[in-house]
């Protein structure tokens, strides 16, 4: 089971969201309870933000790393801050591949997203509907 982190607030720096909490997303991602399946969440994370005083698109970063082995994290999050935060760490469905393809968060220009979780037979049951009420 992936988890997520979403914040929405005054400016925070992405290490005390990440790793400062007793049960932070890196604890999470190497001691996770209530896992049904798997033991770790090892096969990726990713942490999106948006900047505090500009009106631009989401700096996103992301790895195919369990969090806990990406050595530039730790420092990047010290100085890094922002009013808005969607961090995710994985634990890959089995049969999906684990690589930047499935790595979250996405962003579609200004927006921002993550998701837990996959549609059985999506395109044959929900893909058209959404498409349909999406704008180009």
């Amino acid at each position: 089971m992936c988890r997520l982190l979403a914040y929405l607030g005054s400016p925070i720096s992405l290490e005390h969201l990440l790793y400062k909490p007793e049960h932070s997303l890196i604890v999470q991602s190497y001691q996770p309870r209530e896992m049904i399946s798997g033991v770790v969440n090892a096969d990726g994370f990713g942490v999106g933000w948006y900047h505090n005083q500009k009106d631009t698109d989401p700096f996103i970063y992301k790895n195919t790393l369990p969090i806990w082995n990406d050595i530039n994290l730790p420092s990047l999050s010290r100085y890094v801050e922002s009013k808005c935060v969607l961090a995710y760490i994985r634990s890959a469905t089995p049969g999906q591949a684990v690589d930047f393809a499935n790595c979250q968060p996405f962003n579609h220009q200004q927006q921002l997203f993550i998701h837990n979780g996959r549609i059985e037979n999506f395109r044959k049951t929900l893909h058209r509907k959404i498409r349909s009420t999406l704008t180009q």
